[in-house]
């Protein structure tokens, strides 16, 4: 007994020492790096410029100013010319990309808000808030040896919720000196939830003056994400000395959008081609040329031979990584003077160039002439758009004309995306999706979880067989992987509800396919199949959609039907293949089935319009009787008409 408490005492007496030597080293460093002064910063305010050079960025990525006061936070970005602030005021957060301020989706927010305690100005106020754990001798992320302190830092409300959960234990090294020489930490990923190690490494130091004495500060910061270093940051000035104003920390106002008003609005026709939109675009007065208007695109992405052309201006030393559904590519900046999308104009914008030709957009033609990439948000945004799938036309209009009437959709911006929140089935299973036109499918994000009350479903190489049948033997794709494939029966955003939805579902962040719905993501898209059926309308300045469902006419065009593809074959009509998951599909219906009655009526003399009329492009909840006959039998099935999008 007497030895086990000589024991217990000695590892109390031992761990106290070591808190007391992390204690006492974490005092000093505090004092070596300017003490009560140190402490000031994060209170009165900090403005920090960087030169950042990121593994994939060249000599420098980008030009960074850091404003530091309290827990606010704001950042401005320039790359070439392409300008970013992103902000908080303590609570909520925006961005301010180019010419537009917008709301940040609660993601976006909680992944810049987990990066809060990152930089040297919040070392003081982070280890105040949290709880000393304890000190041991260590190495920086870059193998240098380090006295290692750690902090347990209080968990955020925007954690809560979070599968996986970061251990919110911040450990700051220290030299010899006890200077302050690097930090590590755990840092989530709030679109795949993955956890990463981030390292950061100071060298040099620089004297800063404040009104409460000099603050020693690294110039340089090294940057690791799991062992591997990603980025360079170079402080190029600091101003500690003027008290940070509140009013930066509001939200910005917008800019002047580089839409040219003079001839708006303008009604611009698009072709509709495997449920993707195509509109003709001129660049510098060079064109036309066919382009995919697509309001999931983060920037206006066209292909390398027509940057040549069309003579644009590439911007030195702009390289970066262009990321979309298809892969990431290597891409650059390019400036252009003039882009018209019929006689709707912005000017004086920067967009990307790239390797287009290596995605599946490449390989796009409309009428003959190849697709030279994406329509994305900056030039879209700067105009309010109505898109009329009815008609086939978008109608540009000032970002502040009166909008229509119509069901009114507010939303977020994840990123540069349109951010929605959605429900799936009778329990309302909440689901987030980015509304996008060049979406051709609808896929329902890893988050969702599937209710057989809510439709029958597929796997992805069930789905694919199925339609390969259509095809009857030709040359046809087959895809596989962990994608299931659902026909849902009802899905609503706000008030409208949508019925009969084919939609993709990507099982995990990590699902493996051929398909590029597989890609790493962690929401879904709203895509054409669903938007087809309304006149949509954005607006990014008030973060607004309108929803019109299309008239009873326009309805009428919108080619319901029961999921039933005929032939004739001499005298008779032929079921020649089922849609899978159709009302016919679930009713029994079978390829090769012997058409016999339509509603009681023989169809033996119908024309084939007639038999169109009726069975494929007739109106939703319209009733059908169908009797077949199948090895002898006559089969009798009661179907309801609706819109099936493949």
């Amino acid at each position: 007994m007497y030895r086990l408490s000589g024991v217990l005492g000695f590892l109390l007496w031992f761990g106290f020492a070591l808190g007391s030597d992390a204690m006492a080293r974490l005092q000093q460093a505090i004092t070596q790096h300017g003490g009560d002064a140190y402490r000031a910063l994060a209170q009165r305010g900090v403005k920090l410029d960087y030169d950042i050079t990121s593994e994939y960025g060249g000599k420098s990525a980008a030009k960074r100013t850091v404003y530091i006061k309290e827990t606010k936070r704001r950042t401005e970005t320039r790359y070439g010319d392409d300008e970013l602030i992103t902000g908080f005021d303590g609570t909520k957060g925006w961005r301010k990309n180019e010419y537009l301020s917008s709301s940040i989706a609660q993601e976006d927010e909680s992944a810049i808000k987990d990066t809060l305690y990152t930089h040297f100005v919040m070392v003081p106020h982070w280890l105040s808030v949290g709880t000393l754990v304890g000190g041991e001798e260590s190495k920086l992320p870059d193998g240098r040896p380090a006295y290692r302190i750690t902090v347990q830092l209080p968990e955020p409300d925007h954690q809560r919720h979070l599968p996986q959960k970061p251990d919110n234990k911040l450990h700051c090294f220290v030299n010899e000196q006890n200077q302050i020489v690097g930090m590590e930490y755990q840092q989530v990923d709030y679109e795949t939830d993955k956890i990463s190690r981030v390292g950061v490494v100071y060298h040099g130091q620089r004297a800063v003056p404040t009104p409460l004495g000099e603050v020693t500060m690294p110039i340089e910061t090294r940057m690791y994400v799991d062992g591997r270093h990603v980025a360079t940051y170079v402080m190029t000035a600091v101003d500690a000395q003027t008290e940070l104003a509140d009013t930066l920390f509001q939200r910005p106002p917008h800019g002047t959008p580089p839409a040219v008003r003079d001839n708006l609005p303008v009604k611009v026709p698009f072709k509709l081609s495997k449920n993707s939109l195509y509109v003709q675009v001129w660049l510098n007065g060079k064109g036309p040329y066919w382009i995919i208007y697509d309001t999931g695109a983060s920037s206006t992405w066209i292909d390398d031979s027509i940057v040549k052309e069309a003579g644009l201006e590439r911007i030195p030393n702009s390289d970066y990584w262009a990321t979309m559904v298809y892969g990431a590519f290597p891409s650059y900046r390019v400036r252009v003077k003039s882009l018209k999308v019929g006689e709707a104009e912005v000017r004086d914008i920067v967009i990307g160039g790239g390797a287009v030709w290596r995605t599946p957009v490449g390989d796009d033609t409309i009428e003959g002439k190849r697709v030279i990439g994406l329509l994305g948000r900056e030039t879209i945004a700067a105009f309010q758009t109505t898109v009329n799938f009815a008609e086939r036309t978008i109608t540009f209009e000032p970002h502040d004309a009166p909008m229509p009437e119509g069901t009114v959709i507010p939303f977020e911006m994840a990123g540069d995306h349109i951010m929605v929140t959605m429900t799936v089935g009778q329990k309302e299973q909440p689901i987030r999706m980015i509304v996008d036109t060049g979406a051709s499918v609808n896929l329902l994000p890893p988050s969702y979880r599937h209710d057989k009350a809510d439709g029958p479903a597929m796997t992805i190489e069930q789905w694919y067989k199925r339609l390969g049948e259509f095809f009857e033997g030709d040359d046809y794709r087959f895809f596989t992987g962990d994608l299931r494939v659902y026909r849902i029966n009802r899905m609503r955003l706000g008030p409208l509800q949508f019925n009969s939805v084919y939609a993709y579902h990507k099982l995990s962040d990590n699902a493996r396919s051929d398909s590029v719905t597989a890609l790493m993501t962690r929401y879904g898209l709203l895509g054409v199949p669903i938007m087809r059926h309304y006149k949509v309308t954005y607006n990014y300045f008030r973060e607004v959609m309108v929803w019109q469902p299309n008239t009873e006419s326009e309805r009428a065009a919108d080619n319901a039907g029961y999921g039933i593809w005929w032939r004739k074959q001499g005298k008779d009509l032929i079921v020649r293949w089922v849609m899978p998951m159709s009302d016919a599909d679930m009713a029994g219906v079978k390829a090769g089935d012997k058409i016999v009655l339509i509603d009681g009526q023989s169809p033996a003399n119908w024309t084939e319009k007639q038999l169109v009329d009726r069975l494929s492009y007739t109106r939703v909840g319209r009733p059908l009787k169908l009797t077949v006959e199948r090895a002898g039998k006559r089969l009798e099935f009661n179907l309801t008409a609706s819109n099936y999008e493949l």
